[in-house]
This record gives structure tokens, C-alpha cells and sequence, in this order.
């Protein structure tokens, strides 16, 4: 049998890491994408009331 049962160090890590990573970029993402758009939205409401 040539099976590990322990995953190596890079396995078990390296998932993890990939995901902060997105959920990292991801929120800053969204936060500049609220952050520009929310003096536009802001602007439309102020024209519109």
C-alpha cells in the first residue's frame, strides 16, 4: 500500500492559505466597490429627494 495517511505539511496548508488568500481579496474587493459607489448612490439620493 503506497497510501499516505498523513497528508504532507504543503497538502495541508496550502488550501488554507489559498482560501484566506481569496476571502482576502475578496473582501477588499467589495469593500472598494462600496466605498466607490457609495458617493454615487449618496449623490442620486440627494438629487433625487
Amino acid at each position: 500500500m503506497g497510501h499516505r495517511i498523513r497528508p504532507t505539511a504543503a497538502r495541508q496548508f496550502a488550501p488554507a492559505d489559498l482560501v484566506q488568500g481569496i476571502l482576502v481579496v475578496s473582501s477588499f474587493g467589495f469593500w472598494a466597490v462600496m466605498l466607490g459607489l457609495m458617493p454615487v448612490l449618496l449623490f442620486r439620493l440627494w438629487l433625487v429627494g
